[in-house]
């Protein structure tokens, strides 16, 4: 079995996150190197490219997600790939050159099992990461999602909704940083274009007066990026 094959039934345990900062001008110019360079080579080692995004209204960021089964096959592939690699020893260095910093980079785990590589919808263009940070407070804004924001959502059409929580093993590759935040819950949804994201966010902000206000008095702060996708993957997962 191919590892194509093998990771079309991928489950994806571990995510990351990654909110690169480039070089004036370059954005379009790294994206094709990316491409051209590591999407296949980290793909058939296990570390799985989910997508490809700019953020919305921001110059100069290339946002991607990264998956893996678990934390031993992150490890792993996080050896071969960038200590053994012949791909990363003759092409790390352009992509470096190209950034300012590669260092913002989540390291989650799904709330529930059974996450699929295919999580991401690759026909749908946009993408919305809410950050919610909850001081103490994690565990009552997961069972208020549960019980409450989730079902909101379905009622109101957005079924492609996933939650996630920071992966607290230890990062096992110093080398490269990631944040590790126990209080912080991540929703992570996909539209099929703008004119849908505007669509149903009128419909979220007539969620209940209580619903708002049980959030409110349980999140410390919340952002959200709009990613806008920039590259279908070139792998069914």
């Amino acid at each position: 079995m191919t590892n194509t094959q093998e990771s079309n039934n991928q489950e994806i345990t571990v995510l990351e996150l990654r909110n690169y900062l480039l070089k004036h001008n370059t954005a379009d110019g790294f994206k094709k190197y990316f491409n051209a360079h590591f999407v296949a080579p980290m793909h058939n080692l296990g570390g799985f490219t989910l997508g490809q995004f700019k953020i919305d209204r921001v110059n100069d960021r290339f946002f991607w997600f990264r998956g893996f089964k678990n934390m031993e096959t992150r490890i792993k592939f996080l050896n071969n790939f960038y200590v053994d690699s012949k791909t990363w020893k003759d092409f790390g260095k352009g992509a470096n050159d190209m950034m300012i910093n590669s260092d913002n980079v989540y390291l989650l785990r799904p709330l529930v099992t059974n996450i699929s590589a295919n999580f991401l919808d690759a026909s749908h263009k946009i993408v919305v990461v809410d950050f919610y940070r909850c001081n103490s407070t994690l565990d009552k804004v997961i069972a208020l999602f549960n019980a409450e924001y989730m079902p909101f959502l379905e009622s109101v059409g957005i079924n492609s909704t996933t939650l996630w929580v920071s992966e607290m093993q230890e990062n096992d590759f110093p080398r490269l940083p990631v944040f590790q935040d126990k209080n912080l819950l991540v929703a992570i949804t996909s539209f099929e274009n703008k004119k849908e994201y505007q669509l149903k966010q009128k419909l979220i902000n007539e969620m209940s007066n209580q619903l708002k206000k049980s959030m409110q008095q349980l999140i410390t702060t919340q952002n959200a990026l709009l990613l806008i996708q920039i590259k279908k993957q070139p792998f069914k997962y």
